[in-house]
């Protein structure tokens, strides 16, 4: 099993992939992590944007995966209480979590609809961005369950 970061990207940031891949190095050894880089679409129309974003995600999640769609009409966690639900998810899936972060027009209303959404923030945010937000979050979650004082309150 393993925690999964996807997100649909077109424009790479040297500065946040740095920051992202310094808390992933640091869960090494503590989660198996991978990152999904999916590309954006080139078409206009949003909702055939999503519709192609969201298949290209679905092609890569296996059935025993558990897929989290990041998503700002989503459920809203506190820090401890997605340090539990990261638990919780972790006990009862056979497969690897996938936590996906959309496109600029975010993911198809039928993949919604299949999933289950979190809200990052009230603020939405730049793709990179929500994506160092996610990324620090898993990596606190981890130190919210072993309680080593990372996060203080």
């Amino acid at each position: 099993m393993a925690i999964v970061l996807a997100y649909i990207e077109s424009h790479k940031n040297e500065h946040i992939d740095a920051l992202c891949n310094d808390y992933l190095k640091k869960l090494q050894g503590i989660f198996a992590t991978k990152t999904w880089v999916i590309p954006s679409s080139k078409v206009s129309q949003p909702e055939q944007q999503q519709l192609i974003e969201s298949e290209a995600l679905k092609k890569k999640v296996k059935p025993s995966d558990t897929l989290i769609l990041c998503d700002e009409r989503g459920k809203s966690y506190s820090s401890p209480k997605f340090s539990e639900f990261i638990q919780l998810k972790m006990n009862h899936s056979r497969g690897d979590l996938i936590f996906a972060i959309g496109g600029a027009y975010g993911f198809s209303e039928e993949l919604r609809q299949q999933c289950e959404c979190i809200k990052l923030s009230e603020f939405v945010f730049p793709h990179q961005i929500a994506r160092l937000v996610l990324t620090e979050q898993i990596y606190r979650a981890y130190q919210i369950s072993k309680n080593t004082g990372y996060h203080h309150i």
